[in-house]
């Protein structure tokens, strides 16, 4: 069965919704007094997951005709793994080298372990559903999209209220 359209559609639109916040963002970073290295991580990681729930959301949209089948799951499902194996390779790396430069204080390591967290998640129920483990795909897909849209809304408000003094 193809994951649940209406929900992917709410999650496309939320998503949609960040995607536009981290563009004001990124269009205030461009100003003269500009955004320090820990802000300018935590746009992009926001931007990474949230384009990364969008598009995972329009996906099946597109992938999935009248009836289901395994190669439009596989296709969705290779998709979502390789998107988080790429934010896998980049941002706990970044985090881990901007803490090395002094921003403890803005990246502690509880959120270092929370963010790669769910992007090991992410990419470790992407592989089970792969591999045939995991039976219901269509909530356990949503809900990696929630948790994209979980790590960029935590990385929208670390931006907004914990500043680089």
């Amino acid at each position: 069965m193809p994951p649940s359209f209406n929900a992917l559609q709410i999650i496309a639109e939320i998503a949609l919704g960040i995607v536009g916040f981290s563009a004001i963002l990124i269009g205030l970073s461009r100003s003269s007094d500009g955004f320090t290295s820990p802000d300018n991580f935590r746009i992009q990681l926001l931007t990474y997951s949230a384009f990364g729930s969008m598009f995972c959301a329009l996906f099946p949209f597109a992938i999935f005709g009248e009836s289901s089948n395994e190669i439009s799951w596989l296709i969705v499902l290779w998709i979502l793994c390789f998107y988080s194996a790429i934010g896998l390779l980049i941002f706990p790396k970044r985090m881990i080298l901007l803490r090395s430069e002094g921003h403890k204080d803005i990246f502690p390591w509880q959120l270092c372990l929370f963010q790669t967290s769910i992007l090991l998640i992410i990419f470790l129920l992407s592989i089970l559903m792969i591999l045939g483990y995991i039976a219901n795909r269509d909530n356990v897909y949503i809900g990696c999209l929630i948790l994209f849209l979980i790590q960029s809304s935590v990385a929208f408000i670390r931006t907004m209220f914990v500043r680089v003094q």
